[in-house]
């Protein structure tokens, strides 16, 4: 319950009128019931609620049109004849069965900054058009410098967007540097949007890493229907550390003709515009961008794979380190090339096991296949009665072996003993030539020895 229903419990609690002229005069019944029969049955009904209620006109003429065409009634699932059914045939009420009408939250399937606790020095910085310095840039070129300078995430919240110089920088920021761009538009301004869109002749691949969804304003809910109303939000974020907002809008007239500020924070004034975006893409619709723009949606052909995450994974994916570790760069985590590219290597181990599955069975078959030729091998003792010798043929043929093998190990010592005998005389017929040549100089070298010792 809210926390007014709880106050009304309380026995001691009285309930205070609000008047209009205290500050917190916010909701009127007696408002409420005038503003029904202006869109149900006209200005004229309107004017009567009012001097009934004893109420002041509280519209202007645009209101009265504006509220007029922002009605709609709600849809009566019985109308034509059709009756709403559950899963199981079951006939549904109109009451509210959460089981039924509760849709999914649209993840951040692209990813979403990390910056939760600290987000750099709080700033604040005021630009206007008309300029109030002379060297002070102009609206857009604050907008353009914010989205070119982009390294993780692009979020934008307009009611209108026509400038097409600024979604140009945009694209080129998603598509040449795969930076996840969001963007959430009025309901009334997709059209316009999509108009811009069509005129720029965008492909497949440049739109790839964006996502545009809708959305309305808070409504009026009344027992007939709704009034719906607009989104008059404007700012842009970048990376989580950088806010631009105010009245601008990203159209030509706004940045040249109308009169405009725009207000640029930083640091921890940012926390308040990441959580606002995120519960606006919470509520918003999607917008089939490939299917208004008439491209063929790689998703759909099986080229990539769309691959949806809860917002705190998606996060992840555009950290550096998370990157380092799946062995892709930064925001490649959740882009088709990274996906591609891991599909790719497992078609390639794919490859490999089978062609060595194929080498083994291969390798099986030949042992199989492949006639042996086993040594004979004499029958051991056993087997003498079956194949009918006597122990004494077989003890000769042992002693036979035996002597065999004595005669050639005699004979290797006598090669080695004739070997060493040649060698010991060859050394002594060395030694004995060697001496013999000193004794038998000639008297003449002797002679001139002799000579020159005397001189």
């Amino acid at each position: 319950m809210a926390e007014s229903q709880v106050l009304l419990l309380d026995e001691s609690h009285v309930n205070e009128k609000v008047t209009e002229a205290q500050a917190r005069f916010y909701y009127s019944e007696e408002q409420r019931r005038a503003l029904e029969a202006l869109v149900t049955r006209g200005e004229a009904a309107y004017r009567e609620a009012l001097r009934k209620e004893r109420l002041r006109d509280f519209l202007s003429s645009r209101e009265l049109q504006a509220l007029r065409g922002g009605w709609r009634g709600y849809d009566d699932p019985r109308e034509g004849g059709k009756v709403a059914r559950g899963p199981g045939g079951e006939t549904l009420s109109l009451a509210y069965w959460p089981e039924c009408s509760d849709t999914e939250v649209p993840p951040l399937d692209l990813g979403w900054t990390d910056k939760t606790f600290y987000r750099g020095i709080s700033r604040v910085a005021l630009f206007t058009h008309p300029r109030k310095e002379e060297g002070a840039p102009h609206l857009k070129e604050v907008v353009r410098e914010m989205i070119q300078q982009a390294q993780k995430i692009i979020a934008v919240v307009m009611d209108v967007f026509t400038d097409r110089d600024i979604f140009r920088d945009i694209v080129d920021a998603a598509y040449k540097r795969w930076i996840p761009v969001y963007i959430i538009l009025d309901e009334e301004g997709v059209k316009l949007f999509l108009e811009m869109c069509r005129c720029l002749d965008l492909s497949d691949l440049q739109i790839r890493n964006i996502r545009i969804r809708s959305v309305t304003g808070v409504g009026f809910y009344m027992p007939a229907g709704k009034i719906r109303g607009t989104l008059a939000s404007r700012f842009l974020m970048v990376d989580g550390e950088k806010v631009a907002t105010g009245s601008y809008s990203f159209t030509w007239s706004s940045s040249h003709i109308d009169r405009n500020i725009l207000l640029v924070l930083t640091g921890q004034h940012v926390e308040m515009f990441d959580v606002e975006f995120r519960e606006l893409y919470a509520i918003s619709e999607e917008v089939n961008f490939y299917k208004e723009l008439g491209i063929a949606n790689p998703f759909l052909l099986g080229i990539g794979k769309p691959g949806l995450h809860s917002s705190t994974v998606a996060r992840k994916f555009i950290n550096p380190k998370y990157g380092l570790v799946a062995g892709a760069t930064r925001g490649d985590m959740m882009l088709w090339a990274s996906r591609h590219r891991q599909d790719n290597q497992g078609n390639m181990e794919k490859e490999e096991t089978s062609e060595s599955k194929k080498r083994l069975n291969q390798f099986l078959n030949d042992l199989i296949t492949l006639e042996q030729e086993f040594p004979e091998i004499d029958p051991p003792l056993e087997n003498l009665n079956k194949l009918n010798r006597s122990p004494q043929k077989l003890f000769s043929r042992l002693h036979v072996d035996l002597k065999n093998k004595s005669k050639s190990r005699e004979s290797i010592r006598d090669v080695k003993k004739d070997d060493a005998q040649a060698n010991s005389k060859q050394g002594k017929r060395f030694a004995s030539g060697l001496f013999s040549r000193k004794a038998k100089r000639s008297p003449g070298s002797s002679i001139e020895a002799n000579s020159f010792a005397s001189e």
